[in-house]
Order: C-alpha cells, then structure tokens, then sequence
C-alpha cells in the first residue's frame, strides 16, 4: 500500500486520479503545503474533493517559506484544512519543520480522528505527541541520522510509521531516493527495536491500516 500526499490542487488531482486507477494499493491524501499558502486564494477544491480521499496531507507550518504566526497565510491554510478533515472524519499528515511546537499547539484545538507528525524532529515534543496518540514517521535519513535514531528508539514502537518523502533525494545516500528505501528503513527500525525484520514489517503495517482507519483486510 502507497500513501500519496498532495502539496496543491494540481498535485492533489494527480494522487486522486492515481488512487481511483489503484484503489487497494494507493492512498490519496489531498492538501495545501505551507511552501503553497501565499498562492492560495480558495480551499473550495479541497472541500470538493475530500471525499474521494483518504486523508489531509500535506498540511503544515514552515517558516522557511513564509510567516506561519497567527493571522498568517499558512495558519490560515493550516487550521482551514483541519477544520475541513475534522468536519469529514479524516486523519491528517502535518508538516512541522522548525515549527513543531506550533503545529502542535494548534492540532490540540481539534478533534481529529488520527494524526501523522511526517519526518516529526521535535525530540523534546515526542512523549506529548505520542500521549495524545500522534503517529510519528521516519524516513531514509533514520540511516545515518543519530537524533531520528534515538527518537526511533523512544518512539512507542504502535505509534511509528515509515516513509520516503519522495522525490526528495539523500546527498548522503547518494541522491537516492523512492520507495526502493523503504526496506531499508524498516530494517535499520527493527535493529533498533532489536526484533527481526519481518516483525518490524508486521508492526509498521499494522500502524499504517490504524492510520488510515482501515481494517487487516481494508
């Protein structure tokens, strides 16, 4: 199973189109990235679409791209698109990069029916997201990374997922990148959690079904 996230209303299409032709093996989740929030003028499209989708993402704050306090574009953008997946009963994936203590603050003023904190490095946030039930990902860079690998290690291993951020490339790795890293991630997750291979897979799959709100056989 492929969980594919939007960034804007064309991207958004494209997952939708690509989870319609594959239903059991892809996941759309359309949204509004923050690197978006300054070209947004409407979220009709959203709102319009949500239902063919499995979830709101990718959804965030970063202020690499612009402002994100309150009253600005990508808060606006942001709790508009929380909003719309609380009202539709959709779980949500936020992007958090250096402004997880915000994207945290402002998830707690919703009901929402489940949360992934994507390439989540707020390591002094990792026991208040995962109390309230947050699911956390890692990515390639949990290979070489000793900070996401000591937050892997204290991660409730139920509340874990693993990801690509595809097509996002790893200067360490190469410049590789898609979903060929996906076993790798998972394996260096399970000698973390020194279990074998194939439970770790187990685990991570359960996780992602929990996610979704999807049954072992949905």
């Amino acid at each position: 199973m492929l969980l594919t996230c939007g960034e804007d209303r064309e991207t958004s299409s494209v997952a939708l189109r690509l989870s319609k032709a594959y239903p059991e093996t892809v996941k759309a989740f359309i949204g509004l990235h923050p690197s978006k929030a300054l070209e947004a003028t409407s979220l009709d499209w959203l709102e319009q679409d949500l239902g063919w989708a499995s979830g709101v993402g990718e959804v965030g704050l970063d202020p690499k791209y612009s402002e994100t306090g309150p009253g600005s574009n990508q808060m606006k953008a942001l709790r508009a698109q929380l909003e719309l997946a609380q009202a539709a009963g959709k779980p949500v994936q936020v992007h958090s990069r250096d402004a997880e203590r915000e994207c945290v603050d402002t998830l707690g003023g919703f009901t929402l029916s489940s949360v992934l904190l994507h390439w989540f490095q707020g390591e002094e946030l990792l026991q208040e997201v995962v109390g309230r039930g947050y699911f956390v990902s890692f990515g390639p860079a949990l290979l070489y990374s000793k900070k996401l690998q000591r937050m892997a290690t204290r991660s409730p291993q139920g509340h874990v997922l693993a990801e690509t951020d595809s097509p996002v490339p790893f200067g360490p790795l190469g410049g590789v990148h898609g979903s060929s890293l996906i076993p790798s991630v998972v394996f260096k997750l399970s000698e973390l959690w020194r279990e074998g291979f194939e439970d770790a897979r187990a685990t991570l799959a359960g996780n992602a079904l929990r996610f979704l709100g999807l049954s072992e056989k949905g």
